[in-house]
This record gives structure tokens, C-alpha cells and sequence, in this order.
């Protein structure tokens, strides 16, 4: 499936959150609009007042706006204020506009995955910027050192618990010999989804290491489990990977233990012996056998209901061990009650 397809695939599945970000910001931008056309109103009758009150002798010797923000206390009415809410409602309008593009972003060939997301969420973040600025001006907390201020991009570091939340999931297309995904570690917060559609071959697990236990990990050559994703409120990344490449999902509302957690439906036998993403048919293997180990259930791992311990020490064996089991029949039949 060309990556196009798999990335409408993608931006199909996940048309809810996008909408609904774009809905916040184009109800922000409304609400913004209005009350900039209140306060606009405001600032000029004042300055038309103080003008009045000034009489013709200051034509040309005062500057009338300056001198009415020292007279009257109203900030958040200022020059600079209504320059800086001009400039938020802008952001808010050319982002909303963007529609689901601004939910998707490309690699280029040889590029940095980590750079290209990390620019791409400090976009989004611009909403945020703009929201700060509002807040500030209607709060009376404005307080420029010069002109109005600029929402300028927020780096995903820089953003509030809620804002992590808020944001709508980003779609990524990238070639498979540039996939480097642990560096995205750092964006796997709050609810921030990532959708990685890989195009060419890939390493076997490149999302093997991202695997913690609140963190959704899926890999899947076709887009299932995209919808698991999708109902889990909290972060996850997905890479659609070409056929080679393993298939599993990591859903941490599976149980308290990795491999209640973990799935597989695809493991290749070996690795390529050859470097894929930097990391060496050696590096390869490792990250195939981290799934092996996290997907397998321990010896004696089977659950029992909770309460208290049976009474015969090998009523609750589980191994499977011939050791084990007669170093429990031993231990039953051994009397400890005079032991010190």
C-alpha cells in the first residue's frame, strides 16, 4: 500500500481528535475575534476622549495614544495589547486553516525524524502560545516591553500538562532507513499520539524500545490496532512498517505485567545482516529478542486468585520443573514447627 494511502489511512482513523483540535481552534479564534472588536472599540473612543479633553494645541505636540495609556488604567486595552491579540487571532486562524495537514509531516531523504516531529509539534504549539497571550491581555497581565508580541512556535518541552492532552495526533511519513524512533521518547506524554508511515525497509522492531508500561506501541503492516490506539487515553505511537518488519501491540491496559501487556502477531526469524537505520544486524537482534523476552510468560507465571497461601506448600506449585516439584513435596512433608 503507497504511503499516501496508508497515511489517509491513518488520518481517517484518527479524524475525531484532528476535528475536534481544529473545532477548539476555530471557537478560540471566534471568541478571540469578538473581544478584540470590543476592546478596538474601546481603545478609540478613549483616545478620541483624551483628545477632546487635550484641545488643539496638542495636534502635533503629544502622541494622543501613548498619553492616553498613562492617564487611564486599562493595559490590557493598549496599543500593544490589541497588536498582540491581532497577532493570536491570526495564528489561530492560519492553523486552523491548515485543517488535517497541519496533523502531517514528511522526512525528508536522509533527514532527522526526531527534528522534523519536534518542529512539527512546536507548531501545533503555537495554538498554545496564542491562548497564553489572550490569557495574559484579558487578565490585565500584559506587560510588553515594546510593541505588541508575536505567537511564535512552543517546543512540546514547554507545554502544560493540559496542552499535552489537548493536541491532536501527527502523522509522519519516513523512509525506513531514517526511522530512528527512540529519540521520540521525549513526545510520549499526556495524550500525544505519533503515526509513523514507514516507506521501504525497515529495521525488524524499530519500535521495540519505546515500550514502557503507559505507553501504547504498536507496529502493523496494514493499520489494525490503529483503533486500540485511538481508545487509549493516554500517549502511544504507531508504525505502519512493511510486511518484513514485525507486528505486535503493547497495550498497557492489558495487565500489570509486560507480557500480559504485549501481543505478537509477527516475529522474523533473523535480522538483516547489513545496517538498516543505523543499527547493525547485531542491534537488530537485539531488539527482536527484547520482544521475545517482554512477550513470554515467566515459568510458574500463571495467575491464581488472590487470598492467602495454601496450606500444603505444593498445592500452589505451578512449575513445571521435576526439581522444583520434588523440592515442594520434600518441604511438605517436613516438620519446621520446633525450627528456631
Amino acid at each position: 500500500m503507497p504511503s499516501e494511502d496508508r497515511a489517509g489511512l491513518a488520518l481517517d482513523v484518527f479524524k475525531k481528535p484532528i476535528g475536534a483540535f481544529r473545532a477548539t481552534l476555530a471557537a478560540t479564534a471566534d471568541e478571540v475575534r469578538g473581544y478584540l472588536a470590543t476592546r478596538q472599540s474601546s481603545w478609540e473612543g478613549k483616545v478620541a476622549r483624551v483628545s477632546a479633553e487635550l484641545g488643539p494645541l496638542a495636534i502635533g505636540r503629544i502622541d494622543v495614544e501613548r498619553f492616553a495609556t498613562l492617564v487611564e488604567d486599562q493595559p490590557d486595552a493598549s496599543p500593544a495589547a490589541l497588536e498582540t491579540l491581532g497577532g493570536a487571532l491570526a495564528a489561530l486562524g492560519d492553523l486552523a486553516g491548515r485543517s488535517e495537514q497541519l496533523c502531517v509531516v514528511e522526512v525528508p531523504a536522509g533527514g532527522s525524524l526526531y527534528e522534523v516531529v519536534g518542529r512539527a509539534l512546536a507548531e501545533i504549539g503555537r495554538a498554545f502560545s496564542a491562548a497564553r497571550l489572550v490569557s495574559e491581555v484579558r487578565a490585565g497581565r500584559f506587560e510588553p516591553a515594546g510593541g505588541g508580541v508575536a505567537a511564535g512556535p512552543l517546543p512540546f518541552s514547554r507545554w502544560t500538562k493540559a496542552e499535552r492532552r489537548l493536541a491532536p495526533p501527527l502523522v509522519v511519513r519516513v523512509q525506513g532507513r531514517d526511522l530512528r524512533a527512540a529519540g521520540l521518547a521525549e513526545f510520549l506524554d499526556g495524550r500525544q499520539r505519533l503515526v509513523l508511515v514507514v516507506e521501504g525497509e525497515c529495521a525488524p522492531a524499530p519500535l521495540g524500545r519505546l515500550i514502557t508500561p503507559g505507553i501504547f506501541v504498536l507496529q502493523s503492516a496494514d493499520g489494525s490496532g490503529l483503533d486500540r490506539l485511538l481508545a487509549w487515553d493516554g500517549p502511544g505511537i504507531a508504525a505502519l512498517v512493511p510486511d518484513s518488519a514485525a507486528r505486535f501491540a503493547h497495550d498497557p491496559s492489558g495487565g500489570a505485567a509486560a507480557w500480559e501487556r504485549l501481543r505478537i502477531e509477527f516475529l522474523p526469524d533473523r535480522a538483516a545482516r547489513r545496517a538498516i537505520g543505523g543499527l547493525s544486524g547485531a542491534q537488530q537482534m537485539e531488539e527482536l529478542e527484547l520482544l521475545r523476552s517482554l512477550a513470554t510468560r515467566p515459568a510458574g507465571g500463571e495467575t491464581r486468585p488472590a487470598g492467602p497461601e495454601p496450606a500444603d506448600a505444593a498445592a500452589g506449585l505451578t512449575a513445571a520443573d521435576p526439581a522444583d516439584k520434588l523440592a515442594a513435596w520434600l518441604l511438605s512433608r517436613v516438620d519446621l514447627s520446633d525450627a528456631g
